[in-house]
């Protein structure tokens, strides 16, 4: 679970470096919708890092942690391309199915935990 506990890291760090300069530098570089957009998806990012960290030394479900990994980049991606670009590309639904392959993955480690303990 290599990878998890990786990728995990990851995401910490970028989520948290993001929600981090929304308080300073970006406050007055974004509109505020932008900058409420920009601490929700940092602290969200942040957040399913340390899931994946978590996941990786507490359960070996490794298809589950990739969809929570990919889920989230996709979603993250998508969400600083709007803020940091001001552009609204066509594919914005995007952001939505990366949240809910994200979402499968917290499905799948619950349901691994539940063949775990059975």
């Amino acid at each position: 679970m290599r990878f998890a506990w990786l990728a995990g890291v990851l995401h910490g760090l970028i989520g948290t470096a993001i929600f981090f300069l929304t308080l300073h530098p970006l406050r007055d570089a974004l509109d505020a919708h932008s900058l409420d957009l920009a601490k929700i998806a940092g602290a969200w990012q942040a957040m399913q890092g340390l899931v994946l960290m978590i996941a990786a030394v507490a359960t070996r479900s490794k298809i589950s942690a990739a969809l929570i990994a990919g889920g989230t980049f996709i979603s993250c991606a998508m969400l600083y391309f709007i803020i940091f670009t001001g552009l609204r590309p066509p594919i914005i639904v995007i952001a939505p199915i990366g949240g809910a392959i994200a979402m499968a993955g917290w499905i799948g480690l619950f349901t691994a935990k539940l063949r775990d303990n059975s």
